[in-house]
C-alpha cells in the first residue's frame, strides 16, 4: 500500500514538474516576443521569478496529480 502511494506521488511530481516547465517556458517565450522587458536586468530578474514560482508550485501540484490519479486508479 505504501509503495502504491509513493508511485502515485512520484507520477504526481513528475507531472507537475512537466507541467510548469512548458507553463513557464510558454510564459517566458511569450514575454519575449511581446518584448515586455527591455533591459537585460529585467528579463533575468523576470527568469528567476519564474524559477522561484515553479519551485514553489511543483510540490503543491504533485499532491493534486497525485489525488486525481488515485481517483482515476479507484475508477
Amino acid at each position: 500500500m505504501l509503495v502504491e502511494i509513493f508511485r502515485f506521488y512520484l507520477e504526481g511530481l513528475l507531472l507537475a514538474a512537466v507541467t510548469m516547465v512548458m507553463l513557464c517556458l510558454l510564459w517566458i517565450l511569450w514575454r519575449a516576443v511581446t518584448k515586455k522587458d527591455k533591459t537585460i536586468l529585467q528579463r533575468q530578474a523576470f527568469l528567476y521569478e519564474m524559477i522561484m514560482v515553479a519551485i514553489l508550485t511543483i510540490p503543491i501540484l504533485s499532491f493534486a496529480f497525485m489525488s486525481i490519479l488515485v481517483v482515476l486508479k479507484a475508477k
